[in-house]
């Protein structure tokens, strides 16, 4: 586990963030004003998959490692995006299977920002009630994924079994994998701890390509961090691999897979996770959720040169 890359060489103001400003309990927010809901259905088989959108974050160049400014406003401006301005998404998702409820992820509330923080209103919006929700999981521990699942008075999900993998569990509660850390990784540590605290009367942990839910196979995606994980949701023929982290900066990393992130624990395995998966999904056509690819969220992954480029899903008329 390389800690020392943890953080390192990112800038906060390349993330969009300032040292100091994540609280340890932070309050859900409602949807903004002058937009839609960023609510979206789709089918995977007789499973419905709702994306939920909890705004967006921008991501500067500064944040990133293996790429220059001027490798990356190239690629922003290949995509049709300004440089100056490119907002990554920060995406949920809920799982509908059987009698179950499941949401996997929830936002950042007002922990990074007030460009985040919008979960609460747009699960409101797709007519999901938070006491609804049976299982609640953790791709990984950091902000913009769990502290939406905290409000002032504890878990703001009170009657879901909370499910994390147990590598991220231990990663995240051992005190010592973080000696020495900036102010803002201790902040992301006591977050973390804090979820798990709350949520240990319920709590429950799985290790490899556990089952987590009827039609939900967990699979280990590491290096951003120890235990992030994405999810495989599969029913009849029809699959659909949630990949949480796997990419943050669309425009750079579809074409550029070997360029990671500050918040990447493990730069080089994160590197290597993400080429095997991305070299994967686009030999079987596999379609993909993401945490941070522009909502929705959902595309296709084909090759193109050396990189890949990412083929937006299409809308389901079905529903």
């Amino acid at each position: 586990m390389h800690r020392r890359h943890f953080l390192a060489t990112a800038p906060l103001a390349g993330l969009g963030m300032a040292a100091g400003s994540l609280p340890v309990l932070a309050a859900s927010h409602g949807a903004t004003t002058g937009q839609v809901p960023a609510v979206q259905r789709f089918s995977v088989g007789d499973i419905i998959v709702t994306c939920l959108g909890d705004g967006g974050l921008h991501i500067g160049p500064d944040a990133l490692i293996g790429i220059d400014a001027s490798g990356y406003d190239t690629l922003m401006a290949e995509q049709f995006h300004d440089p100056e301005t490119f907002t990554a998404a920060v995406n949920a998702f809920a799982i509908q299977t059987g009698d179950e409820t499941i949401l996997i992820d929830a936002g950042a509330a007002g922990a990074m920002g007030d460009t985040l923080g919008q979960l609460g209103g747009n699960l409101e919006a797709a007519g999901i009630d938070p006491a609804s929700v049976t299982k609640l999981i953790a791709t990984h521990l950091h902000p913009d994924h769990v502290a939406g699942m905290l409000n002032e008075s504890g878990p703001a999900f009170p009657q879901a079994e909370f499910m994390v993998s147990e590598t991220e569990r231990a990663f995240w509660s051992d005190e010592a994998n973080f000696s020495g850390q900036p102010q803002m990784v201790l902040d992301f540590m006591k977050l973390a701890q804090n979820v798990l605290s709350a949520y240990s009367d319920n709590l429950t942990t799985f290790e490899g390509e556990a089952s987590v839910a009827s039609g939900v196979t967990a699979l280990p995606l590491p290096g951003h961090t120890p235990g992030h994980t994405g999810f495989m949701v599969s029913s009849g023929d029809a699959q659909l691999l949630i990949w949480a982290d796997i990419v943050h900066v669309t425009p750079v990393q579809f074409a550029r897979p070997d360029v990671a992130i500050g918040f990447d624990v493990d730069p080089d395995q994160a590197v290597a996770t993400r080429q095997q998966i991305l070299d994967r999904v686009a030999t079987d056509r596999l379609r993909v959720a993401g945490s941070h690819i522009g909502f929705p969220g959902v595309a296709n992954v084909a090759r193109e040169g050396e990189g890949y480029r990412m083929v937006a899903a299409p809308w389901d008329y079905s529903l």
